[in-house]
């Protein structure tokens, strides 16, 4: 009993101690040190918490972005460094005691490794060695967020309660957006409609809402096993309705194509699930489409993608031809990670007074990696989605 009131007036003193050094030494570096010790603890005696803690926040992290005078730019990024450093510390540790390996490893370690490796060598013909070494830095910090979640999460247990933690924060953010782009539905394929919202665009939160919306349709689909399925089917609900509420016709052929998929992986003794997801589909955008003004926004939205009178079609065009002239000039190892948005040049005569969505990138995954890496990184980019494809594909046959 002792022991428990010791622990919480020592995290009472720990915070007493954090909010004095905030408050008497906020001009210096200190409260900052001060709190990447605390999460640092904090993440060494609970790694699988703190990565529970980094996913529930994830959707409220879009718009806070910090100033830049900061080398961190979300709120979240301290607790993610902390994580990726404790995780290697920790493996480094294991390997000089040589203590026995895991027998499930990262399945795509080596084409990761590859790839982290290459962001750094392509700082080779960089205009600007200290800004691709950053970048590469905190690229390579995000990229292997997902070795630590594959280390935490290694049976149905875990599993679950990352759902149970996660997907109420998604859902929160969702139907936060819905209803923000709902008060303003007369702008609601606009970026400005999504002021006050979590996501800072729609694309933003497009590529969010269909993650979930997957994730809820594949399981509805393909898991027989028992389970909660009123709740799941609030859920996939819940996102269907945010998806509704999408402008990016990326993300609209993104699902088109994914949800295409899924549905031929089904068997032939579940053709009933098919009918009645189809038939719910189809009746949905039909009531959608005849909503008044809707069919045309949307048509004129699908139109618009191949109309070279949008400036914004004739900025991304601008884009995609400067990152194939950067390629052409580094075709080995590209103009370093990072270097499009350092060396991209905007012609106004051409797009005119449109400022593009996207300040920073070439809009084509594959044209930025081929313009910044090269052929070389292109070539283990490619290598890294096919093997997570292909663990797909495997996966897909171990299903019942």
């Amino acid at each position: 009993m002792f022991l428990k009131h010791a622990k919480r007036i020592l995290l009472f003193l720990i915070c007493l101690a954090f909010g004095g050094i905030i408050g008497s030494y906020s001009d210096t570096p200190l409260p900052l040190l001060s709190l990447l010790v605390v999460t640092g603890a904090f993440v060494f005696l609970g790694m699988e918490i703190a990565v529970y803690l980094l996913l529930i926040a994830l959707p409220f992290s879009f718009r806070y972005i910090l100033p830049g005078r900061f080398e961190i730019q979300t709120p979240t990024e301290p607790l993610l460094g902390m994580l990726v450093a404790v995780y290697c510390a920790e493996k480094i540790v294991d390997r000089v005691l040589q203590k026995e390996r895991p027998e499930n490893t990262f399945p795509f370690l080596v084409p990761l490794c590859a790839y982290i490796f290459v962001t750094f060598l392509s700082g080779i013909n960089t205009p600007d060695l200290f800004g691709t070494f950053k970048g590469a830095l905190r690229a390579t910090v995000y990229m292997l967020f997902s070795v630590i979640v594959y280390a935490v999460i290694q049976n149905r247990a875990t599993l679950k309660r990352l759902f149970i933690a996660i997907f109420p924060s998604a859902a929160v953010a969702v139907i936060w957006t819905v209803i923000v782009l709902i008060y303003r539905i007369d702008a609601w394929q606009w970026t400005s409609a999504y002021r006050s919202a979590p996501f800072t665009n729609y694309s933003v939160y497009g590529a969010f809402t269909a993650i979930f919306f997957l994730i809820c349709l594949s399981r509805l689909l393909f898991d027989n096993s028992t389970y909660d399925r009123v709740l799941w089917t609030a859920w996939f609900v819940c996102f269907s309705v945010g998806l509704l509420m999408c402008f990016s016709r990326g993300v609209w052929l993104s699902v088109i194509v994914t949800v295409g998929f899924i549905l031929l992986q089904l068997g032939r003794g579940v053709t009933h699930k098919k009918i009645l997801f189809m038939g719910a589909a189809c009746l949905i955008l039909l009531v959608c489409l005849n909503l008044p003004g809707v069919y045309n926004i949307i048509i004129e939205r699908v139109s618009s993608a191949v109309d070279i009178s949008y400036a914004s079609n004739r900025a991304r065009l601008l884009r995609w031809g400067q990152a194939v002239v950067m390629f052409l000039e580094n075709p080995i190892l590209g103009k370093g990670y990072g270097a499009f948005a350092m060396l991209y040049e905007e012609d106004v005569a051409l797009v005119g007074s449109y400022t593009a969505q996207y300040q920073l990138g070439a809009h084509s995954e594959y044209l930025q990696v081929m313009a910044e890496l090269g052929i070389v990184g292109l070539g283990v980019w490619i290598w890294l989605n096919l093997a997570f494809l292909r663990y797909g594909f495997r996966a897909l046959k171990t299903i019942d």
